[in-house]
């Protein structure tokens, strides 16, 4: 199971590898102070969800890897219920793109037909 601090290190990972400073991150993703970067990356207040799709776009990552671990930590049980219920919502979209795959693969073998 994913905590705080699983989400403090990733989004520390992810903003250092933006190469983008905290001041021009924060403003991308409406904060007019550069400290609340520092908050987030140090576990000291939670990822505000409805800002996960600026955060993922300012750090040029994909929003659902960061959604997916900020419900995991901050939301275990409503994490579980979207996994059972609706997985595609939590899965990247290399992931949705390795499943379109295998289905791909999966159906034409069990037609006969040839892959393309």
């Amino acid at each position: 199971m994913k905590n705080k601090a699983d989400v403090a290190n990733y989004l520390e990972h992810i903003l250092a590898a933006s190469g983008k400073t905290n001041k021009d991150i924060a403003q991308e993703i409406g904060y007019e102070s550069p400290n609340i970067l520092s908050m987030l990356k140090n576990g000291d207040t939670k990822v505000p969800l409805a800002r996960i799709p600026a955060i993922a776009k300012a750090a040029g990552t994909d929003p659902k890897v960061l959604l997916d671990l900020c419900l995991e930590a901050y939301h275990p049980e409503l994490h579980q219920v979207l996994s059972d219920l609706a997985p595609s919502m939590l899965i990247s979209r290399q992931e949705l793109q390795l499943v379109r795959l295998v289905r791909r693969v999966l159906g034409a073998m069990r037609s006969g037909r040839a892959i393309a």
